[in-house]
């Protein structure tokens, strides 16, 4: 229904006209709304503050992290045994660590001229089918292995080029030594098999000797058949000391009565050493046997032993034979700890100190004609038994000394 009501002044009520507005409350819904959306913007600007401070501090950890891979990787390369170089696709060098100074500093010239000679540079042009990328040359006295690797970046294009160079000499070198131990591992088979055929028909000119000197006509017989009998005796020796050598001699282990053992090696030491003065003018070649031999029995291989303390005394003689008066004296005692020792001493010049450590070795000697087997095999039979050799120079004297162990001995 239409509204017809009428106010004082004559116009209908619809007609009346809106009060004005309150701007004080326009204002207050303003600064409401502004003060709304700056507490929103606040929290908005203080997430956005949390946001980032966490990714700076993520940035941050991830930067050190880079920063201890980064320290670790060249740590690594500081330490390697190998030279590496990292250069750019035009030959300028940006990094070598210190191994490289045992190649050449790649700063020189010299370098890239190297790396050319051995087609590693320049580096491959894209789509060339046939590429260096390592070589094997030898440089200032030594053996090298250089390979060559693109640096990639990141879209994929070479950025620069790594080079490593890794000295092999010491390999080539274990390699020919690997070669050599090969030919005489068979060159010792064929001689092990000579000597094996030369020792029977030693043996029976041995024994025929032996049974000539018993029945010898006259002195000058008996000392011409000693002559052969030391000759056949230092072949028997030499012949032994290969086959020691080349077959390792399995123990024949018996117990021994010390006494008739020694007696036996005084008396053939004797006659060797004997038989080398007869052919000088004066005897100025004196042996001296034990004078006293404590009464023992051991556990042995009486063979080896004997072929040892053998090789000892021709030693001793071999190195007092040139002098005006040459002694070599065998003795036997027993030591403050137990042990059986044998002690073979000469006044001959003695061994240098520059070579005193290498005497044991084998092939090692100091005389033109020496095998160099002699005190290998010393020492491989002392050792056999448990006990030990030692080489003494005192007062004018050389003393080797070899002991059999106390767990070996019963007085």
């Amino acid at each position: 229904m239409e509204n017809n009501d009428v106010d004082e002044t004559g116009h209908r009520e619809a007609d009346r006209p809106s009060p004005p507005p309150d701007r004080e409350q326009i204002l207050r819904d303003a600064f409401l709304s502004f003060q709304s959306a700056s507490e929103s913007l606040v929290s908005s600007y203080s997430a956005l503050e949390r946001r980032i401070a966490d990714l700076s501090e993520a940035l941050s950890e991830k930067n050190r992290a880079f920063d201890r891979q980064g320290t670790f990787l060249e740590a690594i390369l500081q330490s390697l045994a190998a030279g590496v170089v990292v250069v750019t696709p035009g030959g300028a060098p940006l990094f070598r660590n210190p191994a490289m100074e045992t190649f050449i500093d790649p700063q020189d010239p010299t370098f890239i001229k190297v790396l050319s000679q051995k087609e590693l540079w320049p580096p491959p042009e894209p789509g060339d089918a046939v590429f260096r990328d390592e070589a094997a040359f030898d440089y200032r006295g030594r053996s090298w292995v250089v390979v060559r690797r693109p640096v990639q970046g990141p879209s994929s294009q070479i950025i620069g080029y790594v080079f490593i160079f890794t000295d092999v000499t010491r390999s080539r070198e274990m390699e020919a030594e690997i070669a050599r131990d090969r030919r005489l591992k068979a060159m010792g088979e064929m001689v092990a098999q000579i000597a094996h055929e030369l020792r029977n028909p030693l043996g029976s000119l041995e024994l025929f000797t032996s049974l000539l000197t018993k029945d010898a006509p006259s002195s000058e017989s008996r000392e011409f058949l000693s002559h052969m009998a030391t000759s056949i005796s230092s072949m028997d020796r030499l012949i032994g000391n290969l086959l020691y050598h080349t077959r390792t001699p399995e123990m024949q282990e018996l117990i021994v009565p010390a006494r008739p053992l020694i007696l036996r090696m005084a008396a053939d030491f004797s006659r060797v050493i004997g038989s080398a003065g007869r052919s000088r003018p004066e005897k100025t070649l004196v042996f001296v046997s034990p004078s006293i031999i404590p009464d023992a029995s051991l556990n042995i291989d009486e063979h080896l032993l004997y072929h040892a303390l053998f090789n000892l005394v021709t030693n001793a003689l071999e190195a007092v034979v040139g002098l005006p008066t040459g002694e070599v004296q065998f003795d036997v005692n027993i030591s403050s700890c137990g042990d059986y020792v044998f002690t073979i001493k000469d006044n001959g010049p003695g061994i240098a100190m520059e070579v005193e450590e290498r005497i044991f070795d084998p092939f090692f000697t100091t005389r033109a004609k020496g095998t160099g087997l002699g005190l290998s095999i010393v020492h491989n039979v002392a050792t056999a038994h448990g006990g030990e050799v030692r080489y003494v120079r005192s007062g004018g004297q050389t003393l080797f000394s070899l002991s059999i162990p106390k767990e070996r001995t019963e007085i």
